[in-house]
């Protein structure tokens, strides 16, 4: 670390980008600062707080730099160094390729339709990138039905021999190369015309272009042409799949939503051109544990766009960006125009973000199938629990405690789990409390206890988040239970019944809007553990209830009274039946089964029957209006 130091006491307050590196040489980290002393002092301080900072430092033995004039110079600087040395430390693109690009030789005067991975200044039109090749060569196969644009790559012979290939019989080729084909130079142009629009999302413009030179053609009686512009206007109405583009015009868009799982995380880019989505592209970005939304969208920006030949007009995303303006600025000097960074609040752009997030939901969810065998899809009720209490992966598995009691006696937990927002009834679990006394901390603290040792020692999975029915103390009282037995971290909040208020460890209570599918999967499972933790401790005081009348019963014991309880399973249903009954049914002597039915007639519970039936008759009376 002396030699960091040093190398820190040289370093200017200037804009600019530094480089840690190993003993080996190997970098580790690239970063880029408005002013490179401050940014740099601050990893030197001891103040670290991310145990992924920890371990750069630690690793880290020397520091290398580049000053720059500007932020934005940094920026792109530090885009172009983390593709090249990808470190180890940095937020990066996974599988960062190069992605197959339409290219249309417009600059020639027979322009030529082609696939190609590279980008030159050619003069030539480059539509893309396409992230998926083989929907992309379909795509082409689909519009050379339209558009019947060449391919070849020896033109001039063809046109030397004067003898047209395969493509021009089989009407995939407009056949410019040869004397046979009427095609003249300026429809040519039209038809290459008109492939740039389909691609760049101008299908309506391409329709009304169509239907005037058709019109037009047919009043001066080229009906020949007319036809075959008809038949394009309808192989393009059943067509009508445009691709997105690099070549922006207007307000191009591209709208971007952020997904995370555990340390990656996912981004997709909904592609929208002409006010419709054309496309998408979703990218997995590593080491992303720990980071904020702001820095994860920051870097995919850098990453992603300040690579590109020319980013879209707009970004519209989910939140404010890390180092916005210089952002800004970087994408303007690499595009050539003005590039808008938009946080919408509300509307229909929020609602696209939405979807972008699903989609970008979906990418890490399928990455995250093929790692654990798992074919389940994440529902859309656990996304957005997991966005509305910014958890780091969706919580496929939740488990809620509640205690019942009615004073100090049979007082019960119950521990109820949902995976993927569905009920889980073979994880449910109910227990009798050991400590006596309604102490509704305690009890909490003892069910999550003895509920965990169990999830600790295998016997039941592990969940993903921790629901407890109460508010900070119960919720305390978990936490210090786990920390007792639990070997991993698991997340944990609770639900306060009256005014339905989220209470989070570390952060401000959430309030979450009424109608929010993330509050609603919460009161189900909460609900749901009230009503199991309920009906059990109803149970065990019928129990004790039935046990409490017929143990002054000359004759019945502990067997004989399990006897009864197992066939009736209630007081009160067994106070409704007859003597007889009694002795069939429990198999007791019938001179037991009589004193039985007796005592249960002159017992406590007599007077509770005559109440009833005393209530029952006087609301027939209000009933019949006073009438008996």
């Amino acid at each position: 670390m002396g030699a960091l130091n040093e190398k820190v006491l040289n370093l200017p307050a200037v804009p600019g980008v530094y480089l840690f590196k190993d003993a080996a040489g190997r970098v580790l980290y690239v970063g880029k600062a408005l002013s490179l002393v401050h940014r740099v002092r601050g990893y030197l301080s001891g103040d670290v707080q991310h145990p992924r900072l920890a371990d750069l430092m630690s690793r880290a033995a020397d520091l290398d730099s580049i000053l720059t004039d500007t932020e934005s110079e940094a920026l792109l600087l530090e885009a172009t160094l983390i593709r090249q040395h990808r470190p180890h430390f940095n937020i990066l693109l996974k599988d960062d390729k190069s992605f197959p690009y339409v290219r249309i030789s417009v600059q020639e005067e027979i322009p030529r339709l082609s696939v190609t991975r590279r980008v030159l200044d050619d003069g030539a039109r480059y539509l893309g990138p396409y992230t998926d090749v083989k929907r992309l060569r379909r795509t082409l196969r689909e519009i050379r039905r339209v558009f019947p644009v060449r391919t070849c790559r020896n033109f001039e012979d063809y046109r030397r021999s004067n003898r047209p290939c395969l493509y021009f019989h089989i009407r995939r080729c407009a056949g410019p190369c040869t004397t046979r084909s009427r095609v003249t130079p300026p429809e040519y142009r039209a038809l290459v015309d008109g492939l740039v629009w389909f691609l760049t999302g101008r299908d309506e413009d391409l329709l009304k272009r169509l239907r005037v030179d058709m019109g037009q053609a047919a009043n001066e009686r080229r009906y020949e042409q007319a036809a075959r512009l008809r038949d394009q206007l309808r192989l393009l109405e059943q067509m009508r799949v445009p691709q997105k583009v690099v070549t922006l015009q207007g307000t191009d868009t591209d709208v971007l939503g952020l997904a995370r799982h555990g340390d990656r995380a996912a981004v997709t880019a909904l592609v929208m051109r002409g006010g419709r989505v054309v496309g998408k592209e979703a990218r997995v970005l590593e080491h992303a544990a720990g980071r904020p939304d702001a820095g994860l969208l920051s870097s995919f920006v850098s990453l992603r766009y300040l690579a590109d030949t020319a980013p879209p007009r707009r970004l519209v995303m989910g939140a404010e960006p890390e180092d916005g303006e210089a952002l800004t600025c970087a994408l303007e000097k690499r595009a050539g125009h003005r590039v808008e960074i938009t946080v919408p609040s509300r509307g229909r752009e929020l609602l696209m973000i939405r979807s972008a997030e699903r989609n970008a939901a979906h990418t890490m969810e399928d990455l995250a199938a093929r790692a654990s065998g798992r074919r389940a899809r994440f529902s859309s009720d656990v996304l957005d629990l997991q966005r509305m209490l910014a958890l780091t992966s969706p919580p496929w598995r939740v488990v809620c405690f509640d205690v019942s009691n009615l004073g100090p006696d049979q007082a019960v937990a119950a521990v109820v789990a949902s995976e993927n927002g569905r009920a889980r009834k073979g994880l449910y679990r109910r227990m009798r409390m050991r400590r006596a006394g309604p102490d509704d901390f305690a009890m909490i603290g003892e069910a999550v206890e003895r509920y965990w040792t169990r999830v600790e020692s295998g016997e039941l999975p592990r969940p993903d988040l921790v629901l407890v029915d109460g508010g900070p103390g119960q919720l305390g009282a978990a936490r210090a239970a786990l920390a007792r037995v639990s070997t991993r971290p698991v997340e944990a909040i609770a639900l306060a019944k009256r005014e339905e208020t989220v209470v989070r460890e570390g952060a401000a209570p959430l309030q979450l809007p009424r109608r929010s599918p993330a509050l609603r999967t919460l009161q189900r499972l909460r609900d749901e553990a009230h009503r199991f933790g309920l009906a059990y401790h109803r149970t065990l005081r019928s129990r004790a209830r039935l046990g409490s009348d017929v143990d002054r019963v000359p004759g019945v014991g502990p067997a004989r009274r399990a006897a009864l309880l197992r066939a009736f399973g209630s007081v009160a249903a067994l106070r409704d039946s007859s003597a007889d009954e009694i002795a069939a049914r429990a198999r007791l002597p019938a001179s037991l089964a009589e004193r039985v039915f007796r005592a249960l007639q002159s017992g406590p519970g007599a007077g509770d029957r005559d109440a009833a039936a005393r209530r029952n008759l006087g609301h027939a009376r209000r009933r019949m209006g006073g009438r008996t």
